[in-house]
């Protein structure tokens, strides 16, 4: 199972893609980083595996630890750039995207979507939408030097790195439905709010996956 992919859009992933993964002719939709599980709807969450629980158990206790020593030093910190923040570049679109980048679709555990649902999804990778499949991969190592951030300069790629494809649909399993307008629910009143426009992926039986739109 790859250990501390780390992805964001920053990342050169395209030619990453092309160079490695990509087969001949096969073009790319487009791409969405994945940090934390996807929205599940209708269908159950990935079970854990041994692995995944020890070593988050291990973060919990190492950022338990980082919390308790580093506290007094944040509030140090923020004392000294308290005057500065305020008129910090925040860089980006300017614009915070809401709503969940990738939602998996199904009617239970049974569903098409539902028998696809493995602890390997719990991976942090890349959700990859080409004119020939859906696809979750992941690569082998830190793309990024910052540390515990995950920001930076992205790395830059001399040799091949290890892409690993831990979820994989063909085109002739699905249909794409174009995209469609989500709404997302506040979490304090409960409303709906646009969260956006998703590309549809639709399986036989109905279930399928949404991807946010982040390219035309």
């Amino acid at each position: 199972m790859p250990r501390n992919p780390r992805f964001d859009l920053q990342l050169d992933s395209p030619g990453l893609l092309e160079r490695q993964w990509l087969e001949p002719g096969e073009k790319t939709v487009d791409w969405i980083p994945q940090w934390k599980l996807p929205e599940f709807e209708g269908v159950p969450r990935p079970p854990w595996t041994i692995e995944q629980v020890l070593r988050r158990v291990a973060k919990v206790l190492w950022l338990t630890l980082v919390w308790v020593v580093g506290s007094v030093v944040l509030l140090i910190v923020l004392a000294i750039l308290a005057d500065g923040l305020s008129g910090a570049d925040a860089g980006g679109s300017g614009k915070k995207v809401k709503g969940p980048n990738v939602v998996l679709r199904g009617k239970g555990r049974d569903s098409v979507m539902g028998r696809l649902i493995t602890p390997e999804l719990r991976c942090r990778g890349l959700w990859v939408f080409t004119n020939r499949r859906i696809a979750f991969v992941a690569v082998d190592g830190r793309t990024h030097g910052k540390l515990l951030s995950g920001s930076g300069d992205p790395s830059t790629f001399t040799e091949p790195v290890p892409i690993r494809t831990l979820f994989e649909v063909r085109d002739p399993q699905y249909r794409y439905e174009g995209e469609v307008d989500r709404l997302r629910r506040t979490r304090i009143l409960r409303r709906f709010k646009p969260a956006g426009v998703y590309r549809r992926i639709t399986f036989a039986d109905g279930s399928g996956i949404d991807l946010r739109r982040y390219r035309k």
